[in-house]
């Protein structure tokens, strides 16, 4: 346990020694939140000039979609016709539409106007905020005053059960701090390529190999330094999220705080194996920058576009997955379905971290 707590220590020291990477994964995170924090840190009441978006509809007559639908206040925005499947794709493809919701089992999928603009925008922002927070939480936050009452809103929306804890709903500020905070975290893996691949390839590499050293205890003691390194980076964010903007984080802290562990976990073990399968620290520097962008683009992170059925695939993506566990450990989400997420989640990183000690070990012989 000696060699494990030195070899910790030292890899500790030595990342929160780096000025660049201190700079890169605290204050720049925080400089983008404080620069679009204050734009979205409130409600915003929008005055409806416009008349309502023309959209299809094939749903449930007595479901929680329908009843959505043909509330006061989604007619303000939607003009909702209700028909068949088949009328309601000849409709989008006719463009007499700009888009027609489908609900089919319980899924709702979306058909839309190819190159649709401003309308067709509203239209699938609609039907994301339903899928995310559910019938009730969305009236709610768009008319609180009729919705006040907790068994109102549970009628309004049995099937799914998404009445938020505490009578909140997401503001953008909120959704935007998760989404933040997730793609931060991804970014820190490059602290665990940082202490891996200096430890086992290069003049560095070969010192450690003579030293007197087991491999399980070096690479425990090097996962361990860039896990908590990057745990304690993003908690920066966390915290001045919470206390600058009001982010709510909820009343389940310790499911948020080891999901947020998780998706650190998966960027050490991603990053690691990379190095350690290629044996190059810069290649591997852009490939995994690359692959963080590309994992926070496909579960929309940066923009609401839908892929089609690959979005099925991309729902099990570490960004999705985390997603799921925190809005749902806040917002009172599908138990089962949040632990599996993340038990998902730790077992992609699993998957990653054995064969890049496996790696590791071959190169320390």
């Amino acid at each position: 346990m000696r060699a494990f707590f030195a070899t910790f220590w030292m890899g500790f020291q030595y990342l929160w020694r780096n000025p660049v990477n201190v700079a890169i994964l605290i204050a720049f995170p925080i400089a983008i939140i404080f620069i679009l924090g204050n734009a979205l840190a409130s409600y915003i009441t929008v005055d409806v000039e416009l008349d309502p978006v023309p959209v299809a509809a094939y749903a449930d007559p007595g479901g929680s979609f329908a009843a959505f639908l043909q509330s006061e206040e989604i007619a303000r925005f939607l003009d909702v016709t209700f028909t068949g499947e088949a009328e309601a794709e000849a409709l989008v493809r006719d463009e007499a539409v700009c888009a027609a919701f489908l609900e089919r089992d319980g899924e709702l999928s979306v058909l839309r106007i190819p190159g649709g603009g401003i309308e067709t925008g509203l239209a699938l922002s609609m039907a994301d905020s339903y899928r995310q927070i559910g019938a009730a939480a969305m009236l709610a936050a768009l008319d609180s005053s009729r919705f006040a009452d907790t068994e109102a809103l549970l009628a309004l929306d049995v099937r799914t059960q998404d009445m938020p804890l505490g009578k909140r709903v997401p503001r953008a500020v909120d959704y935007y701090a998760v989404t933040m905070l997730v793609m931060i975290l991804l970014y820190t893996g490059l602290n665990g390529l940082e202490l891996f691949g200096k430890s086992f390839l290069g003049e560095t590499g070969g010192r450690v190999r003579l030293a007197p050293i087991s491999a399980p205890a070096l690479a425990g003691g090097l996962l361990a330094a860039s896990t908590v390194t990057s745990f304690l980076q993003g908690m920066v964010t966390f915290v001045f999220t919470g206390a600058v903007y009001g982010v709510y984080w909820g009343q389940r802290l310790p499911l948020v705080l080891l999901t947020l562990l998780g998706v650190v976990v998966f960027s050490q073990s991603l990053c690691i194996f990379l190095v350690m399968l290629t044996r190059h620290n810069g290649l591997v520097t852009g490939a995994s920058q690359a692959i963080f962008w590309t994992l926070t683009f496909v579960s929309k992170g940066y923009a609401k576009i839908t892929f089609g059925p690959a979005d099925k695939i991309f729902a099990y993506t570490p960004n999705s997955l985390a997603h799921t566990v925190v809005f749902g450990a806040v917002y009172g989400g599908n138990e089962s379905k949040m632990m599996f997420d993340l038990a998902l989640l730790f077992g992609m990183s699993a998957a990653l971290f054995i064969p890049a000690f496996l790696l590791g070990r071959r190169r320390l012989k």
